[in-house]
């Protein structure tokens, strides 16, 4: 059976997914996101003798960088993640004072491309928009390109490699029960293997929240739940689970 393999060809299209701190942030308006900036500074020098053009033309300032868009997905993870504040159950409370956040921010584009910006800052980050109509209230972010701690380059763009990474190894829960997110970071769609018994898996939007049910048992729960990449079934993650005995 003939196979069709698209290639990357340097063209950049579409939005897959935003993440920043290895979090991803909600769904983004249809608009997408904006890269954008100052244009950078420049001090002419001049000659008493030359009056057509500059001598002498000196950088004071680089052009600086700043991706904005605005995420309209806004339940409380989502919300905290962008804004701060707390978050108890379903219910957000926005924090007293706003917030300056800073960490790596990484662009999966539809057409193939990853951009990796090694340091970003979060801040311009507020709720805005309207109700009513085709208007929509969401939290327009601006995220402000920093030069690295070690004076390295800045970002990079490369093809997106197949990948599916979480921000933890294994899992442990109470005899109660209870839910835990976890952060999965995919260069596309993934799909869950089989789940063990007492235990559960939620998605929604790429959203993982794993739950048990309360033991009764007098034995703890043990298993494990593998987290597979649908575009390349090779590349997986494996998150171990225990629960406490009653």
């Amino acid at each position: 059976m003939s196979k069709v393999i698209q290639r990357y060809d340097g063209y950049m299209m579409l939005l897959d997914a935003l993440y920043f701190q290895g979090l991803r942030m909600g769904n983004i308006s249809e608009e997408g996101i904006t890269w954008e900036g100052e244009e950078a500074q420049t001090l002419e020098l001049w000659a008493a003798q030359i009056r057509t053009s500059p001598v002498k033309e000196v950088m004071t300032r680089a052009a600086t960088n700043l991706i904005t868009g605005k995420m309209i997905e806004c339940v409380a993870p989502n919300l905290k993640a962008l804004l701060g504040g707390k978050v108890t159950g379903e219910r957000w409370d926005a924090p007293a004072t706003s917030m300056i956040q800073e960490g790596e921010l990484k662009i999966l584009t539809g057409t193939g491309t990853t951009i990796d910006i090694r340091r970003a800052t979060l801040r311009t980050a507020q709720m805005r928009g309207g109700l009513g109509g085709e208007n929509t209230l969401g939290v327009d972010f601006g995220l402000k390109m920093l030069t690295p701690l070690d004076g390295g380059s800045p970002y990079a763009i490369y093809p997106t490699l197949p990948f599916i990474e979480a921000d933890v190894e294994s899992l442990q829960f109470p005899a109660e029960g209870g839910a835990q997110e976890v952060n999965i970071e995919a260069s596309g769609l993934f799909a869950v293997g089989s789940v063990p018994d007492g235990f559960s898996v939620e998605i929604i939007n790429g959203r993982v929240t794993i739950l048990a049910e309360e033991n009764t048992s007098a034995s703890a729960r043990t298993g494990a739940i593998d987290f597979i990449l649908e575009a390349d079934i090779s590349k997986k993650v494996t998150i171990d689970l225990t629960q406490a005995a009653a």
